[in-house]
């Protein structure tokens, strides 16, 4: 290529160099031909590098957690005869999936950014949407947002006596003021429910909910975790029968603990593959001001 002796001079003459990248690959399922992260970062390859430039990943590094995040990486592009670089941060969204965990989900991520860096930097035109914008994304939903985190009880009052058990996470309010002592009758007035009480685990998973109903009948021995807390076995009383859940958070369990053989309670459930996770309680004050004794759970009735 001619007039390459600068950093500038040779991008221009690599960008000349590569009209457009053809499709190469077809999606089996949506069948649709697009251009793969392969073939572009091939091509563009064979352009920069005979206009004597080169890119490299100089690194990167991933923000966020196991349930998705974001990859930072730093290319740099290098003019071999004069040794002149410049280096560009692109970012890339890894948010694994069913059949893609995250180790695959980053892979991709790193491997979907250096292809869109190269076809930005050589101005590569678009002879046709890309896999990921051809991708159905029609049932996609975003994901809803976790409960606000608490470690202790939070006292809310009811609107209306008769009202129903709320669905949500309730709001924190001041504590319900104290109820005058009513006068002696001759048949004593039946209490109704003027606050409820929550406990909520200091990392709830995203995707739990509250369920209705349920009753806490059995509490096992907390059993040591690889991660060094504790696992704590929960049996509930439902409409359909009974069903165990682990709970890992110690105040969590007290709270189950406290309300075993009262009302029925509200949990704040995760149902995984595994079964139920136990995230929350939330109960009545009145609830669970007769508590039962705990009730001793042998090893074997626990099946996890």
């Amino acid at each position: 290529m001619k007039d390459t002796q600068t950093l500038a001079s040779a991008l221009l003459a690599a960008q000349k160099a590569l009209p457009s990248v053809g499709k190469d690959a077809k999606n089996s399922f949506h069948h649709y031909a697009y251009v793969s992260a392969e073939a572009m970062i091939g091509a563009c390859r064979d352009a920069l590098h005979g206009a004597g430039l080169t890119v490299r990943r100089a690194g990167w590094k991933y923000d966020g957690s196991p349930e998705g995040g974001i990859v930072n990486s730093t290319f740099v592009l290098t003019h071999g005869p004069t040794g002149e670089s410049v280096s560009d941060e692109i970012a890339w969204i890894c948010v694994p999936e069913k059949g893609r965990p995250i180790d695959k989900a980053m892979a991709g991520a790193l491997t979907s950014s250096l292809g869109y860096y190269l076809r930005d930097l050589l101005l590569v035109p678009r002879e046709d949407e890309s896999e990921m914008d051809r991708r159905d994304d029609r049932t996609y939903e975003p994901r809803k947002a976790a409960p606000a985190r608490s470690n202790s009880t939070t006292l809310v009052q009811n609107r209306t006596a008769n009202a129903p058990a709320q669905q949500d996470a309730p709001q924190t309010a001041p504590a319900p003021k104290a109820t005058p002592t009513p006068p002696k009758a001759k048949e004593p007035a039946t209490a109704t429910p003027s606050a409820f009480g929550e406990v909520l685990a200091s990392r709830p998973a995203k995707d739990c909910t509250w369920r209705q109903g349920l009753r806490v009948t059995k509490v096992g021995q907390g059993k040591p975790t690889a991660k060094g807390g504790n696992r704590y076995p929960i049996l509930f009383a439902t409409d359909g029968g009974e069903q165990w859940a682990s709970c890992f958070d110690q105040t969590v369990m007290q709270a189950a603990q406290d309300a075993m053989g009262g009302d029925p309670i509200e949990a704040f459930i995760q149902e995984g593959q595994y079964g139920w996770t136990l995230y929350g309680i939330r109960t009545t004050l009145e609830s669970t001001q007769q508590q039962a004794a705990p009730i001793a759970v042998e090893a074997d009735e626990i099946p996890f």
